[in-house]
């Protein structure tokens, strides 16, 4: 019962915060400067937790790793198509054939 009190309380915690930052942001003037700097968090976030896991799966780089390639070729997808959906549609057969070629 402890367990569930815990997910239940951090969940209305996070869900606050986030709430509180969205409900906030339209009620707030907002320097410029700060909300052009804003939109480059998501990107930001995500590449902090894609590197790591592309390059270094197993906490050691190998040069022999099939998701380096793919996400090249996912990361070109998306750089002439502006478009994470192009990203993935591209980039996942890509990792799917490269490692059936392996």
């Amino acid at each position: 019962m402890t367990m569930w009190i815990v997910v239940v309380l951090a969940g209305i915690a996070t869900f606050s915060m986030r709430f509180a930052f969205i409900a906030l942001f339209g009620l707030v003037a907002v320097p410029p400067l700060l909300e052009r700097a804003l939109r480059y968090v998501a990107p930001a976030v995500l590449a902090a937790l894609t590197v790591p896991a592309i390059m270094a799966p197993d906490n050691a780089l190998d040069l022999t790793n099939p998701f380096v390639p793919a996400a090249v070729i996912g990361g070109l997808a998306a750089w002439f198509t502006k478009s994470i959906g192009a990203a993935i549609i591209v980039g996942l057969p890509a990792l799917w054939l490269i490692l059936w070629l392996t």
